[in-house]
């Protein structure tokens, strides 16, 4: 018996509110890390962004985040203790508590004694007249009062959606816990860079979770352009078909930087662009085809070269700038030539006819995305309709007299202004019937 008191006071600790925002803290607190610090990456990054000689805030180094867990926050046993010691703790609330309190506002239950009416914030005592209690039940409905009565007791309430919804929002925070710690261990990213017209499988991932496999998903990469605004880079898009093991095609989607192709619960992501060769031909009677690779100049963005054969001595630089049907043309010492497009000659035996870009996908699977968006939804609209207050009014007939009183939890200048104009047009409605019955 005594074992059994002392375990239900050490339960206690998980309903108390200082103890859940402790909690709560320590979970942004590692949270923000890590949003601060890179995830999951290699060890060697990390020795060579946080240094032992050079610690952040004279703390935080590499020997620091990886004995810490810090490069894997949100799946390191103690982020997933506090997410699973604050779900018990809404889970005790709920119980002890919220569902207690949500059981007795249902309930009716009547006050017949002066002291208990003295007690409420609001009361007040009137002389009794004939359908004086009608008069007062008529203009308490109007006031959206759900009202029981007994003989000369009656008791009313409204806004009981105010007392369900902390239940809600703890249903919602449980359901974000939960689906923020399944999407920890049940997700994968990948990038891949690919050229246009070639068919791709993902394999190559960047972050993957403990209980996720790679789906079998196939796909082909139909083309591939860039958009140009004031000769700058507007956009740059991908046509992407989704095919079955046959190679039939299953989905047909064109994606953009912020419009993805989602496919069950996959992600496509336009995330990057590249150019890695061109096409060039032979002018002569074969008219052979040949692809030579670009390469990206280094001081200059989105800008590539490569080099063709001009004659058994001599060599021209072929520099391409963003995605456009030109280009520069330099000799050996790096003195321009002139400019040409698409279709020119470089000479008499070669000239360019296409370039060949690649696009770069990110790829996600999360499934856990769609339960956190619904708990965060759910969240914001119990948040605001907890705000709504819990009214509850008493009404007493003796012989003589009649005692009004109400209570509610929120708002209570409101309820002051309502409690006083509801006994206004009663004394008015007293005052009335007296020149009445004067007559």
């Amino acid at each position: 018996m005594i074992s059994l008191i002392k375990l239900k006071k050490s339960l206690k600790i998980f309903t108390d509110l200082k103890f859940a925002l402790a909690i709560l803290a320590l979970i942004a607190v590692g949270s923000s890390l890590g949003s601060f610090i890179e995830q999951d990456e290699i060890n060697e990054f990390y020795i060579e962004n946080y240094p032992l000689e050079k610690p952040i805030y004279g703390v935080i180094d590499w020997k620091f985040i990886v004995n810490l867990g810090l490069d894997h926050v949100y799946t390191t046993w103690w982020f997933l203790l506090l997410l699973i010691v604050l779900g018990i703790s809404l889970i005790s609330c709920t119980i002890t508590r919220q569902f207690p309190l949500l059981s007795n506002s249902k309930e009716y239950f009547f006050k017949k004694q002066k002291t208990s009416f003295l007690m409420l914030p609001f009361c007040v005592k009137m002389k009794s007249i004939y359908f004086l209690k009608e008069n007062i039940l008529t203009k308490i409905q109007n006031l959206n009062f759900y009202i029981y009565q007994s003989g000369n007791l009656i008791y009313g309430y409204r806004g009981l959606i105010g007392r369900i919804s902390p239940i809600l929002v703890h249903f919602s925070l449980i359901l974000i816990l939960s689906g923020s710690a399944w999407g920890a261990f049940n997700n994968f990213k990948s990038q891949e860079i690919l050229p246009k017209g070639e068919i791709f499988h993902i394999q190559n991932p960047i972050k993957i979770g403990k209980f996720t496999s790679l789906p079998n998903i196939s796909g082909r990469i139909n083309d591939f352009w860039v958009e140009y605004e004031n000769n700058r880079i507007h956009q740059f898009y991908s046509n992407i078909s989704l095919l079955e093991a046959s190679g039939n095609e299953i989905l047909s989607q064109t994606i953009s930087v912020n419009n993805p192709l989602r496919y069950k619960n996959v992600d496509f992501y336009q995330s990057d662009w590249n150019l890695i060769g061109i096409r060039i031909q032979e002018n002569n009677d074969k008219k052979e085809i040949y692809e030579i690779p670009l390469f990206p100049l280094k001081k200059n963005v989105k800008s590539w070269i490569t080099w063709i054969k001009d004659s058994p001595n001599t060599t021209k630089a072929i520099v391409f700038d963003q995605f456009e049907n030109n280009f520069s043309i330099y000799d050996e010492k790096g003195k321009f030539i002139k400019f040409g497009n698409l279709g020119d000659s470089i000479n008499q035996n070669i000239k360019i006819i296409d370039i060949l870009p690649s696009t770069g996908l990110q790829i996600k699977y999360d499934p856990s995305i769609s339960i956190i968006y619904l708990g965060f939804g759910l969240l914001m609209v119990t948040a605001c309709l907890s705000y709504l207050p819990y009214t509850q009014i008493w009404i007493y007939n003796e012989t003589n007299n009649i005692w009004i009183g109400s209570s509610t939890n929120r708002g209570k200048i409101q309820l002051e202004i309502e409690f006083e104009n509801l006994i206004r047009s009663i004394e008015n409605m007293l005052l009335k019937n007296y020149f009445i019955i004067k007559k």
